[in-house]
């Protein structure tokens, strides 16, 4: 039986020609989002959307493109949204499409991203979303040098688990 050789994940700095992209990614996001907390439809039958223009326009803001063998796969966003003031960077988004999930790829993308980013890390997730409670220790463990603190707490309306954490320098 022939192996076929593994598929081939690329993290990408998101350009201005990208944005648009994630955003529309953004419909698959809180489509997978909508499992676990409510999120509404606009009138014209899109999730509405808040305007990213000022996020994005943020000198914060680190939007990444995910491509698995050349394909657009999914996103990820960084940010200093953080609910701690000691805290440096946040996970604002992590997106990886169904179909590419199951095989390793989230998790390589994700300890992409953290490593890109030394320094005091904050993810949280709902507290609902079952696979996300199963997927962020082992990456957060993965990448972290030193404890990881994790605490319940309400953010958005919802219950969610936030973890703190460091990530060394190369």
């Amino acid at each position: 039986m022939e192996t076929l050789p593994a598929p081939t994940l690329t993290l990408s700095r998101a350009t201005p020609d990208d944005l648009p992209r994630i955003e529309n990614l953004m419909q698959f996001y809180n489509y997978d989002l909508s499992e676990w907390t409510p999120v509404p439809f606009a009138p014209e039958g899109r999730y509405q959307l808040r305007p990213k223009a000022p996020y994005w326009a943020q000198p914060d803001v680190h939007p990444f493109m995910i491509q698995v063998d050349g394909d657009l796969a999914g996103f990820a966003v960084v940010d200093a949204e953080c609910e701690h003031p000691d805290s440096d960077h946040n996970m604002g988004y992590f997106f990886l499409a169904r179909g590419y999930r199951g095989h390793g790829l989230a998790a390589l993308a994700a300890g992409e991203v953290l490593s890109r980013f030394p320094g005091r890390w904050e993810v949280y997730h709902l507290m609902a979303n079952t696979p996300a409670l199963q997927f962020w220790p082992g990456v957060i463990r993965a990448h972290a040098a030193g404890d990881i603190a994790r605490e319940v707490r309400t953010l958005h309306e919802d219950d969610c688990c936030l973890y703190r954490f460091t990530v060394a320098a190369p």
